[in-house]
């Protein structure tokens, strides 16, 4: 990548020269204006308003080097990510990705006025890729906790700036858009609420901070989607109300406690044609019209596992999840967000569609046995 820029600018410098050899005009007969123009005011504005937004988030954003095999006298980084303050004291929220490096992983922590501390991994949640992190801070250190948006009111097309550590080049602010909200990828976690941006994210950007306009933590950087391993225009941030959410738990429990109820689902849509098969269902629309929806909404559940939550309530494969606590189901990734988000052991209502009808349900969530996702092919 390196190297191709180069080229690139290499070729150009020596096309500039080889025309002025030939170029018989003079340099004096070129004009130039004595007086540049100044830019409209909406640009410089908007200038500052860029400036204001990456000083006042700077201090919020950590460069993050670990070591693994524990800590000696001298520290020698291997690996390079960011993090987010979360909290006065002394709280660090980044991916989980970066710290899991084994148990005797050492972390130190990078301010953007250049003072460093050592941290301790305080709870992770491989199932989400965030990672909780603290530093023993000492007397006097003021620290300056991101502000958390509201990621559902976030609008695609809205400014967005990502502050991280890119290739280990900490504290580095890249401007960009909200892209699209609610994104999944292929990845090996079942919890995905990710904004796409356009902003560059690169290695080293994992855990840091997607900030709004208004200087507010909108998501966690997290990945990207590239053929070169580099940023193609494609990255994706945890949605802040997602993040909020594993942290407050993180910092409560040191571990995150879902519900449970016992479904595998899809979305109304053409894999679920797909998967289904059925004679004469050749479409969405046509399924649409089989389950009597309005609209391709809602979970179509495939799978009842046995003995849990969902089975004992009565709940059957063909049915569509239309409404959980009274809210409505978009689909299967919103489905599996509200229910986990619900403390295990609490009463929910379902409002399910079957054959037609709508009918309620109501079920006591159990807690979601946990996964390890490291035993799966990445």
């Amino acid at each position: 990548m390196i190297l191709a820029g180069v080229f690139l600018v290499a070729g150009v410098g020596a096309g500039l020269g080889l025309a002025r050899a030939f170029d018989t005009r003079s340099e004096a007969a070129v004009a130039f204006p004595s007086v540049r123009p100044e830019p409209p005011a909406s640009l410089v504005s908007l200038q500052d308003s860029f400036h204001a937004v990456a000083e006042a988030a700077m201090p919020s954003v950590v460069h993050i080097t670990t070591q693994s095999g524990g800590a000696g006298d001298v520290f020698t980084p291997e690996g390079v990510g960011s993090g987010v303050i979360v909290s006065a004291q002394g709280h660090i929220l980044t991916n989980n990705h970066v710290v899991d490096m084994g148990p005797r992983t050492s972390l130190r922590v990078r301010f953007v006025d250049g003072r460093e501390f050592p941290a301790k991994v305080e709870g992770t949640d491989s199932e989400s890729d965030l990672a909780l992190l603290k530093i023993a801070a000492p007397p006097g250190l003021r620290l300056v906790p991101a502000v958390f948006a509201d990621s559902d009111k976030v609008r695609v097309g809205d400014w967005c700036l990502a502050i991280g550590s890119p290739f280990g080049y900490n504290h580095t602010v890249t401007a960009g858009i909200v892209s699209a909200k609610h994104r999944r990828a292929q990845m090996n976690l079942p919890y995905q609420d990710f904004i796409q941006t356009d902003a560059a994210i690169n290695p080293g950007n994992s855990g840091g901070a997607l900030i709004s306009i208004r200087g507010e933590l909108i998501g966690i950087n997290t990945a990207i989607i590239s053929e070169t391993r580099s940023n193609d225009g494609v990255g994706l941030a945890i949605s802040s109300n997602l993040a909020a959410w594993v942290k407050d738990r993180l910092i409560k429990d040191g571990k995150v406690r879902r519900g449970y109820l016992g479904v595998m689902s899809y979305d109304i849509s053409q894999d679920l044609v797909d998967e289904l098969r059925q004679d004469g269902l050749r479409t969405v629309d046509a399924l649409v019209e089989e389950l009597g929806l309005k609209s391709p909404r809602g979970a179509f559940v495939v799978l009842v596992q046995p003995d849990t939550p969902a089975a004992k309530a009565g709940v059957k494969k063909g049915d569509v999840i239309l409404e959980f606590n009274g809210e409505p189901v978009t689909g299967q990734s919103d489905m599996l967000l509200k229910v986990a988000q619900v403390t295990p052991g609490v009463k929910v209502s379902l409002k399910l569609l079957r054959d037609k009808a709508e009918k309620s349900v109501q079920i006591e969530l159990a807690e979601r046995p946990p996964v390890d996702l490291r035993r799966r092919r990445r």
